[in-house]
């Protein structure tokens, strides 16, 4: 039965008799402390120079997954059944708050093997005569998708051990500290190291409840130390990170910029394909291409502006089913970046602009800079979306 189907049941029955979540709770975090165990061991044989060729699933991973995804799913539904006035289940809570802080501690040294391994498999992808020293370096810089190689079946069963990291960090951490941990999140290296090293007796309140439950500097002091080998499987995997490697949403400095792009891109598509607008037709004459578009756009609302474009010009018969679309940005960029709209000016090399400081003799010059902005954002929408789309 997969674990999503376990935890279904799970939180059934605690939804039907409540007291048995707590029972649940502990069991389970007994039986991820068990196999901790069985996962050390596991990761000392990966660290070793020939299992990294491994083809095999990690089965001790597999199993902490299973077992950390069913003690999150219910404590998740304890914090909203607990959410108030009945001091029964609020003292529960607390005992199951106990247990997990009793796992994080007991469960620490799993997740040390795993940043060794981690440090091991690294040097090794950088190293590793399967790919040019380029390939290798490009890929671990954040480089394009396109040339990095597919990681070694070895790597891969890495990843449900990290999976299982992720979801004890983001999942079980205990309420009182989600404040701490989410300005932990956004904190530089330099200052996660400060925070982890002080030692003063005279810390703030804040610094003291972090310490009582690290799990906010565990988790950024381990993504920060492993940020590449964690965008390599976002690169593989694009979907980790909106599902169990979403945490690092929340730490975007950690995130290569191509997985960001990947993931903007994603959540952009996904929001067109639950919606649907109604085409955006336009009408421009080719001579007054601006101020055709500027008047029929800058009244539009954002919703509007989702819509599918599609582009007549004036006196011309044509279907559009790309072709003029793609000919209206072409004239409407030209215009744009042309000198005598005083819109923008070219510096350095003349390939790159900036706003024209004698745009202010532009009647409605800022209104013309927004419109600006609505047409590259029009441009990469249809990019994203419009399959006849392409980049010129």
């Amino acid at each position: 039965m997969a674990y999503s189907r376990v935890s279904e049941v799970l939180n059934k029955i605690a939804d039907i008799a409540p007291p048995h979540r707590c029972l649940f709770i502990t069991e389970l975090a007994d039986a991820a402390q068990k196999l901790s165990g069985s996962a050390v061991k596991e990761l000392n044989t990966l660290s070793d120079a020939d299992s990294i060729q491994l083809s095999a699933g990690s089965m001790a991973g597999s199993a902490i997954l299973r077992v950390l995804s069913a003690l999150s799913a219910l404590k998740a539904l304890g914090v909203a059944k607990a959410g108030g006035q009945d001091n029964v289940l609020n003292k529960e809570e607390d005992e199951c708050i106990s247990v997990i802080r009793d796992l994080n501690t007991n469960i620490e040294p799993l997740w040390q093997a795993l940043s060794t391994c981690a440090i091991k498999i690294e040097s090794r992808l950088i190293t590793s005569p399967s790919s040019s020293p380029a390939t290798a370096l490009t890929a671990f810089s954040g480089g394009s998708a396109a040339v990095m190689p597919p990681l070694s079946p070895g790597t891969q069963r890495l990843l449900p051990f990290i999976e299982g990291f992720f979801i004890l960090c983001d999942k079980l951490r205990s309420s009182p500290a989600s404040q701490v941990n989410n300005e932990l999140l956004t904190a530089t290296a330099c200052e996660i190291k400060e925070i982890a090293s002080s030692a003063s007796t005279s810390e703030p309140a804040s610094l003291q409840l972090t310490k009582a439950d690290d799990k906010g500097v565990t988790f950024i002091r381990f993504a920060d130390k492993h940020r590449r080998l964690l965008n390599l499987f976002v690169r593989q995997n694009p979907g980790l990170l909106e599902k169990s490697l979403s945490l690092l949403l929340k730490a975007p400095r950690l995130i290569d910029f191509d997985n960001k792009r990947a993931y903007f891109k994603s959540r952009i598509r996904h929001q067109h394909e639950q919606q649907h607008y109604a085409p955006l037709r336009i009408r421009v004459r080719r001579a007054y291409v601006l101020e055709d578009s500027y008047n029929q756009l800058r009244m539009r609302t954002p919703d509007e502006l989702k819509g599918r474009l599609t582009v007549q010009f004036q006196g011309e018969e044509g279907i559009d089913a790309g072709g003029l679309t793609r000919e209206w940005y072409q004239l409407l960029s030209r215009v744009i970046f042309d000198k005598g709209a005083l819109l923008f000016t070219t510096v350095g090399n003349e390939s790159s602009f900036q706003p024209n400081p004698n745009s202010v003799y532009q009647t409605e010059h800022l209104s013309y800079f927004k419109f600006v902005g609505r047409v590259v954002s029009l441009l990469q929408f249809c990019k994203y979306h419009n399959a006849y789309f392409i980049e010129f």
